[in-house]
């Protein structure tokens, strides 16, 4: 028995779309494919297509997103989930995912784990939908009523006036960060916590790491470092080291404490260099 859809177009604007498809040259024997075409595949990627706006992922995407799985948050997961559009140039920039597949399979140096299983790739962005993308941006895209949250919020947060929250943005590119802190990192100065990093890793900034912990859980529901504080490239105009993390359903904790502090709760965050 046919399944019956609930139409949601016109007469008049199906029949709109039908001159289009056939002036880019659609054929009798294309549409018969989409008609043909199992689980209505071909129209589904097709409808995907254009609500991308026109993107479709390159073969370095593809893979890496077939290895990744869910630990993966490209263009289409940006439009998807938060309305981003992205322009030709900036399609251009990101086409080529930078890591192949030998390092994605390989065992990460910091964990012992497949880097697929605990690190999470994502294209950073410096802006979105034109405002620059900081933590304090990330607060209004996120605010308190639902999940992801931040644990306060300005203008009562210690942060809210701080440039690492305030102005500080990523760069526009993709990113491959370990999802929780380096293991073992806990009670160490943050001198010793960057020796404990390899040499294709660095340290990311407070925005780099909240915006992996808030995608990780838009992606898989999961919050990363529930009681743990990953330390960060910046710091705060008092010169203590921002970090991030304890993030739970109370909301994702920024704060600082000065780089000689051993602290069984802090550790350190780990991003593959570009």
């Amino acid at each position: 028995m046919d399944t019956i859809v609930s139409r949601t177009l016109s007469v008049h604007k199906e029949h709109e779309v039908l001159l289009k498809l056939e002036t880019a040259g659609l054929t009798d024997e294309l549409a018969q494919r989409v008609i043909d075409s199992k689980g209505n595949d071909l129209a589904i990627k097709v409808v995907r297509l254009i609500s991308n706006g026109g993107f479709e992922a390159t073969t370095s995407q593809k893979r890496a997103q077939e290895i990744m799985g869910r630990n993966f948050f490209g263009i289409e997961d940006w439009s998807a989930l938060y309305g981003v559009s992205f322009s030709q140039k900036q399609l251009r920039q990101v086409a080529e995912f930078p890591w192949g597949e030998d390092i994605l399979n390989s065992i990460c140096p910091l964990c012992g784990k497949a880097v697929k299983d605990c690190h999470f790739a994502f294209v950073g962005l410096d802006r979105i939908n034109g405002k620059p993308l900081t933590i304090c941006k990330w607060q209004e895209l996120h605010p308190a009523t639902g999940q992801p949250k931040f644990y306060s919020y300005a203008p009562s947060a210690w942060y809210s006036e701080q440039k690492f929250a305030k102005e500080t943005t990523m760069n526009f590119r993709w990113y491959l960060l370990h999802q929780s802190i380096v293991p073992k990192s806990e009670d160490k100065t943050f001198g010793d916590q960057k020796v404990m990093l390899t040499a294709d890793y660095e340290v990311p900034t407070a925005v780099t790491e909240a915006t992996k912990d808030l995608l990780v859980f838009r992606k898989t529901g999961n919050f990363v470092n529930p009681s743990r504080y990953a330390r960060c490239e910046d710091v705060s105009s008092d010169g203590y080291r921002v970090d991030v993390g304890c993030f739970d359903e109370s909301g994702l904790v920024v704060n600082d404490y000065w780089d000689g502090s051993r602290r069984y709760r802090i550790g350190v965050a780990a991003s593959r260099k570009f």
